[in-house]
């Protein structure tokens, strides 16, 4: 079975999705948005707060893509880098996207360390590994001696702890939200399947049928091929994560810190503890053939191996396997950067999250919210944003070949 549809063990520990409404969908909407991530809910919590009649459509269940099946990492600052997001939009309106994305990072944590989301189990701190002999210029390095209250593993060198930071459970925050997205008035209709538009109707292959004004799109890299323009804009790239069964002292020896953790690498790995002991291990992306779970727990197996290799041994000893593997689909665009705005006079689009969502998607999707509500400067940044096209399956193979350059790029790095 494919790692894109396998089952999470976010699946198996999450809360009861709130209960539907049971009452007859009213057949006009101001506003249709399609994608049940956190991009697409967030927007539409906000359109409500004005007061706008909003539908939102979920193909699967609400986070079933991407936003539930990530490695529950949030942090300041977007998929591209600073010097990317430069270069590309200039240094002043550099400053203010860095700005929106600390706006995100603190709409976030005023929510996940709420009492209302103490299932999303938010965990202060996110601790970024050095794997090579380069020490950045900041005078808050953990040395390599200092590293091991945090990280035992032969191959970390040093360490910077970014306290605004937390790692937390991103399916029970996606079904918590949907909850209030709901008692302020938005129909939420999940399981709908395909999605036909028209020039003033939207259908579903599930049976619902409704005229509205403005229809969003934000599908994130599951719902891509649903939007002729979207999909030519945007790849779906996939990312693969493991966890473990219960490790007991195990980890206490080799993670003793709650803290999440990441390496320094281009497209590099991150772990966590779980609340149940277990370890979660993310790790790579591909844009081309999708794995099977099975592939999955081979390559996170040999991984962890890599930079744990004592802490695996005594795991073998243990009898600690993989309990779950999977992927996700990120939506990325060739700059690293949302895809947002308009795409046609009834069509917009709050898309291309990818590598650095949780932070952005929920904050752009509120400036999408404002600017659908007439203040038309709310998405001024993201207009000056090139939208290139991406050429299908030749993009795919070409952000494959600049993976697996950067990952070669990284092993010198880290030998010399």
């Amino acid at each position: 079975m494919s790692g894109v549809y396998s089952r999470t063990w976010y699946d198996d520990t999450c809360v009861s999705p709130s209960e539907q409404s049971t009452q007859q969908i009213q057949k006009n909407f101001e506003f249709c948005i399609i994608g049940g991530g956190l991009a697409g809910l967030s927007c539409a919590y906000h359109l409500a707060k004005m007061g706008a009649s909003v539908v939102l459509l979920e193909k699967s269940a609400i986070g079933a893509g991407a936003s539930g099946r990530n490695g529950g990492f949030c942090s300041a600052g977007w998929a591209a880098n600073t010097s990317q997001i430069n270069r590309m939009i200039g240094k002043n309106n550099c400053i203010e996207f860095e700005e929106l994305g600390l706006e995100g990072l603190s709409w976030m944590r005023q929510r996940a360390f709420s009492p209302q989301y103490s299932k999303a189990e938010a965990v202060n701190g996110v601790i970024s590994l050095g794997l090579t002999k380069n020490l950045p210029e900041k005078s808050e390095i953990i040395t390599q001696k200092n590293l091991e209250q945090f990280v035992r593993g032969p191959r970390y060198r040093w360490g910077i702890i970014d306290k605004s930071a937390f790692h937390f459970h991103p399916l029970n925050f996606l079904r918590i939200f949907a909850g209030e997205v709901k008692k302020i008035g938005v129909k939420i209709i999940d399981y709908v399947g395909d999605v036909q538009i028209d020039t003033a109707n939207v259908r579903t292959s599930s049976g619902t049928d409704f005229r509205c004004n403005r229809i969003i799109w934000a599908t994130g890299g599951y719902g891509l091929e649903s939007n002729s323009v979207l999909k030519n804009l945007v790849l779906p790239i996939q990312t693969f994560i493991c966890v473990t069964s219960p490790m007991g002292d195990i980890l206490d020896e080799y993670i003793p810190t709650n803290m999440a953790l990441g390496d320094d690498r281009r497209a590099g790995n991150y772990f966590r503890r779980l609340s149940d002991g277990r370890l979660l291990w993310g790790m790579g992306v591909s844009a081309m053939r999708q794995k099977s779970s099975q592939q999955i727990r081979l390559m996170g197996w040999k991984n962890i191996k890599a930079h744990f290799p004592n802490m695996v041994q005594d795991m073998e000893k243990d009898r600690i396997v993989i309990d779950y593997a999977w992927s996700g689909l990120m939506a990325y665009a060739s700059h690293f950067l949302p895809v947002v705005g308009q795409i046609s006079d009834r069509e917009l689009t709050l898309c291309g999250f990818g590598g650095h969502g949780m932070n952005t998607a929920p904050i752009v999707g509120k400036k999408m919210a404002m600017f659908l509500n007439g203040n038309l400067k709310s998405l001024d940044l993201f207009s000056i944003i090139p939208k290139r096209k991406t050429f299908g399956l030749l993009g795919r193979l070409a952000a494959e070949i600049e993976y697996r350059r950067l990952s070669f790029l990284d092993m010198v790095n880290e030998r010399y």
